[in-house]
């Protein structure tokens, strides 16, 4: 009798298994893809780096560093940066700390900072709050202007400026201020207010305050529909231990006539349910998308990194809605060892739309140095129009048109993944590329790549008819399992699918062709809204490591990113195609009709293609630099350099 009652328990939950699987509402909004071959070192040593774009076209980056504020510049989105610049030294005994930069609606560029006195403490010497101020693109700079003075001990400070301006060109700095609770550990955001770009600034007044705790590091953002938003360090949320990001908001029309305190609904933990509150999520920062969407970062320990303290705090980021609401998709930019900690983070976004994190790395007995990395924000995947030749190479059309780079992984496994798909009336093509320093063929786990398909956009929670789990197989074979009944079950691989793996000593490349008829369809699905995911499996010698898209499980496809096939679809993710160890990147521009390249090694040609991957223009080199004369103007080119060794690299331009 116990052994029969023991038994219908053990079937009860396999019951109710079966039954759970269902629609479920699709997940909403946007994931970054972080490019690991993009990281470097952006300033060797300092703190709380920050970037925008100026009017200009270049990036300028800010940080606490070499011996006060020091500046960078970068003309080429990102791929190099100018040597740090000091624009003001730190005063006597009184370090410069915490920037933040903002370009105003006229040009005026601003760079706030804190004056932080060190011990022993005078009455000269005040915590505050200041700015410097250049007109003319940041060539020249006038301050410090005096924004705000704290008192001058640590416990009655002030800290971390913050700016934005509003659309009638009333600018803001927000900081964390100390200096009106002299009796007590609290601390309050305030807020001063310039009417003059910059040049004077108003008294404080109150944005947010927790009685008995201790609101602060504000980042501030306008949304699209009008609210001014700003993310803060709150130790008081209840149920939580420690610092959680949090929201504090109000109308351009209220313009903080009432200051947000604990109980109001303007202030909102952004993650609504309980799920951070096991964690700590300091230091925050918000920016807004150029979808819509905003995005906010902050260090702290969680994942695998919980309870283990500051010395392994990451950094990570996760995506909100427009209006910096219900933050999901966290992912983990530098994706550090437990050894290595990422502090004082920001976020950034580029005028083309791809994001920068920035963060301190270091460990327990190394200094910082601030690195910085490229991702992407993606609702989805597409596969473009084409047929490549199943060789296992994407150094040739049509893979060439979009660089076989759409999707970028490896934040986990730290070798980078790069993964395109296209498509025509018989097949759906994916090709991946692997950095693999320890490929593994003869194991029952090999490396390889997970495809998930789900045709018929079903948003199920378990597998069913019309979704497809395929795994490329390091050791040249396919795993291809249907889904069914709530289950993956293996089949044996279709008739038609080619396959092709090739091995190199340190990546592997794979290219498939899937023929629509072994995915149950007679024609390809062009007016379709499906779903996708994609994971990468890296045998170690003593770990199985799977990299996953930021919060998909990979039986419930409705986590799993929207793909659609496009017929128009041009050039995916920007990005050079490149072997492990390339060397620097070829200089490319346009000068009237002719194209210039300039490279550190020998080029052997160069071929430059419409966005419909149409040559245009073809040329053998055998020089260093070389220029081509292009047709007509106002088109945007594809141009492969390839290289004497071997190597190839694609770079867009737009003809003028």
């Amino acid at each position: 009798m116990r052994l029969l009652t023991a038994l219908l328990a053990l079937a009860v939950p396999a019951a109710s298994f079966v039954a759970s699987a269902k629609y479920h509402e699709p997940y909403e909004g946007s994931r970054i893809f972080w490019d690991v071959n993009s990281k470097k070192t952006l300033f060797p040593s300092g703190n709380y780096a920050r970037i925008i774009h100026l009017d200009d076209g270049r990036l300028m980056s800010v940080a606490e560093a070499g011996g006060g504020i020091s500046v960078s510049y970068s003309s080429n989105n990102g791929d190099g940066w100018t040597s740090p610049e000091l624009i003001v030294r730190s005063a006597d005994k009184v370090p410069y700390a915490v920037p933040d930069v903002v370009q105003l609606s006229d040009g005026t560029i601003l760079v706030g900072f804190n004056p932080r006195p060190s011990q022993p403490f005078s009455e000269d010497r005040h915590f505050g709050i200041r700015t410097m101020r250049s007109t003319d693109n940041g060539k020249t700079w006038e301050g410090p202007i005096f924004i705000f003075d704290a008192s001058h001990i640590w416990d009655d400070g002030c800290w971390e400026p913050s700016f934005i301006e509003l659309p009638s060109g009333e600018v803001h700095c927000y900081f964390a201020n100390e200096f009106p609770f002299k009796q007590s550990n609290e601390q309050e955001i305030s807020m001063c207010r310039s009417f003059d770009k910059g040049l004077t600034w108003s008294e404080p007044v109150r944005v947010c305050y927790r009685a008995g705790t201790r609101d602060g590091m504000p980042s501030a953002i306008l949304t699209p529909a009008g609210e001014i938003v700003v993310i803060v360090e709150d130790n008081g949320q209840p149920g939580c231990h420690g610092f959680r990001a949090t929201t504090v908001r109000c109308t351009l029309e209220d313009n903080w006539a009432t200051w947000v305190d604990a109980s109001s609904p303007n202030r909102n933990m952004i993650f609504a349910n309980d799920y951070d509150k096991g964690f700590i999520s300091a230091a925050p920062y918000l920016r807004q998308l150029k979808t819509g969407e905003t995005i906010a970062s902050w260090q702290g320990d969680h994942g695998n990194r919980q309870g283990r303290g500051e010395n392994a705090f990451d950094m990570f980021v996760a995506v909100g809605d427009a209006d910096a609401k219900n933050f999901r998709g966290v992912s983990e930019p530098f994706g550090l060892p437990l050894s290595s900690h990422a502090l004082w983070n920001s976020v950034a976004v580029a005028d083309d739309g791809s994001v920068f994190a920035l963060a301190s790395i270091g460990d327990a007995t190394h200094g910082n140095a601030i690195n910085v990395i490229k991702g992407y924000p993606m609702r989805g995947f597409e596969a473009g129009f084409g047929t490549p030749e199943i060789d296992g190479s994407f150094l040739k059309e049509p893979w060439t048109v979009k660089n076989a780079s759409q999707v970028l992984m490896g934040v986990k496994t730290r070798n980078r993944a790069s993964m395109d798909f296209l498509y025509d009336n018989d097949n759906l093509y994916f090709f991946g590329r692997v950095i693999d320093r320890e490929i593994f063929t003869d194991k029952a786990d090999n490396d390889g790549i997970f495809i998930y398909l789900d045709l018929e956009n079903a948003c199920d929670t378990y597998p069913q008819n019309g979704m497809f789990r395929i795994f490329l197989n390091a050791d040249g074979t396919v795993d291809f399992s249907p889904g069914k009944s709530n289950r993956w079950t293996h089949a044996e691989t279709p008739e038609g699918v080619e396959f092709v793996v090739k091995l190199q000593r340190n990546y592997y490349d794979m290219e498939v062709a899937i023929p629509w008829k072994a995915l149950g369809l007679d024609t390809p699905p062009v007016d379709r809204l499906m779903r996708c995911n994609i994971e990468v499996r890296d045998r170690r010698a003593d770990e199985l490591i799977l990299e996953t898209i930021p919060e998909t499980i990979n039986r419930q496809s409705w986590t799993w990113p929207e793909f659609r096939l496009n017929k128009d679809a041009g050039a995916g993710v920007e990005a050079v195609v490149e072997d492990a160890g390339t060397e620097a990147k070829a200089a490319v521009a346009i000068s009237g009709n002719e194209l210039k390249v300039c490279a550190s090694r020998e080029i052997d040609s160069i071929s430059v293609y419409s966005p419909d991957g149409s040559l245009v223009a073809e040329q053998r080199v055998d020089a260093h630099h070389t220029g081509i004369s292009l047709p007509g103007a106002g088109w945007l080119a594809l141009v492969r350099i390839s290289y004497a060794d071997g190597d190839l690299e694609c770079a867009k331009v737009v003809v003028r």
